[in-house]
């Protein structure tokens, strides 16, 4: 039997071996009916080219084992051993059979954007939670050579014209929250200067790389400024200036670290990793946390997302569901900047070891559970994000002895207190239906089942 161990609300869960972080209290009186895991890729390559990363940094860069923003080996072990995990903990809650693999997958749903590092990283997640060999991983994801790739609303509704954002109010709550951004570049001073040092440190040659005729770029001159883009899809309405530069610039550090590399040469430590990565929650939090930007672009998705909840509790087969009536797991795998717009919808945030307050770590992913109570045969939901530790991910821990860290959170608005944090499955549908913006919701079919894994192609 697991043991477990509950710490309220500002606290990560300390766990005794064997463990499993996402139970909150000892036999609590509830039964887990389903459980949506809405998650980020694991450890990939960078996403920018050598080229432009080049113009950055006097040294070379080292090379990632994989093409430009392709899931990593490592990546694909992590992802595995976070299935692993879920599959002893969802086995200990009597959602997965122990011993039935094939019963099991009929109560699987797996989605996925169709990038190669997040099909990649459903796929390898998958084959950790179910077992039998005999059973090949599927995942319901367009291909990534059809046009359809392009076309998915649940993660781009402004594109593919399901949503319609104004970029001019989007803007004017930026500049009302922000300013003109000269403040936070003052306020972020010590994260442009150690991201500088690292790429370009003083007294060093002025061409990069070096003994190249070509002058560095200082990606952090210029200062933040806003303004809109020219085509506005999700996660790319407001412009950044100079912070977009520098995070272009700094952008391998993490998933250098992640990957058991040399992380900028030597020059950064673990804890400079980490302080850097201030800036991308600054991004995310001016891109899509602000209260017009995360519900014109997450909607849809967290519309998808109440479905499934509703599918599971009232034998419902609604559509814009993830799943159906009968999925008891659910999970749904994309990109950072997806998991930080649904957190911004619902106004969430996290502290785990090792991070930033919020940051979305390489596999980390907010996790809604709903549960129903034995004694009142109501139901209730228990939001949690779970992540695997710079270490863990650098060191590929397994995580059955391990696991990953793990915060319930305070949901604003449904959450009875800090020491209560769930939430009664009723006020929690009204909470998301006051967030929602039905104009910016659409419900289609589920894209096809794949097969993988899927290639990796240059990008």
């Amino acid at each position: 039997m697991f043991k477990r161990m509950f710490i309220v609300l500002g606290l990560v869960f300390t766990l005794t071996v064997p463990a499993v972080a996402q139970t909150v209290i000892q036999n609590d009186n509830t039964v887990l009916k389903q459980i949506i895991i809405f998650g980020r890729h694991s450890i990939r390559s960078s996403t920018v080219p050598p080229s432009v990363s080049a113009q950055f940094a006097i040294q070379p860069w080292p090379s990632f084992p994989v093409p430009t923003g392709c899931l990593t080996p490592n990546g694909q072990t992590a992802a595995t051993y976070l299935g692993q995990y879920f599959r002893h903990y969802l086995i200990d809650e009597g959602v997965l059979l122990s011993n039935n693999d094939r019963t099991n997958v009929s109560h699987l749903y797996f989605r996925s954007n169709c990038i190669e590092r997040s099909f990649n990283t459903a796929y390898y997640f998958w084959q950790g939670l179910i077992q039998d060999q005999g059973l090949t991983p599927v995942v319901h994801s367009y291909a990534m050579e059809s046009p359809s790739c392009s076309e998915d609303p649940v993660f781009d509704p402004i594109s593919t014209g399901v949503a319609q954002v104004n970029p001019t109010t989007a803007l004017n709550q930026v500049l009302g929250i922000y300013g003109d951004g000269e403040g936070l570049t003052s306020a972020f001073n010590a994260e442009f200067s150690l991201i500088l040092n690292a790429l370009q440190p003083p007294n060093s040659s002025p061409n990069c790389p070096e003994g190249s005729s070509t002058p560095c770029v200082d990606p952090t001159s210029g200062g933040i400024t806003f303004s809109t883009t020219p085509q506005p899809s999700a996660g790319n309405v407001i412009s950044l200036g100079a912070l977009a530069t520098t995070l272009e610039a700094a952008e391998p550090f993490v998933m250098q670290y992640a990957d058991n590399m040399t992380t900028a040469w030597g020059e950064l430590t673990p804890a400079q990793v980490s302080q850097h990565t201030r800036l991308i929650d600054l991004g995310f939090a001016i891109e899509e946390r602000l209260p017009y930007l995360s519900q014109v672009q997450r909607s849809n998705a967290a519309s998808h997302i109440l479905r499934t909840m509703q599918n599971a509790a009232n034998g419902y087969n609604l559509q814009g569901a993830f799943g159906n009536a009968g999925s008891k797991v659910v999970a749904v795998i994309s990109s950072d900047n997806y998991v930080a717009g649904l957190a911004g919808l619902l106004n969430l945030h996290w502290q785990l070891p090792t991070y930033q307050p919020d940051f979305c770590a390489p596999g980390g992913a907010l996790v809604f559970e709903l549960r129903k109570s034995m004694q009142t045969k109501k139901y209730l939901v228990r939001v949690f994000y779970t992540a695997q530790t710079f270490d863990q991910l650098r060191s590929l821990d397994p995580l059955t002895q391990n696991p990953p860290a793990t915060m319930q959170l305070f949901v604003p608005g449904g959450s009875a207190s800090v020491t209560n944090p769930d939430v009664d499955f009723s006020s929690f549908q009204k909470l998301l239906k006051s967030l929602i913006n039905p104009k910016d919701v659409e419900y289609g079919p589920s894209p096809p089942l794949l097969s993988g894994p899927a290639t990796c192609r240059q990008q």
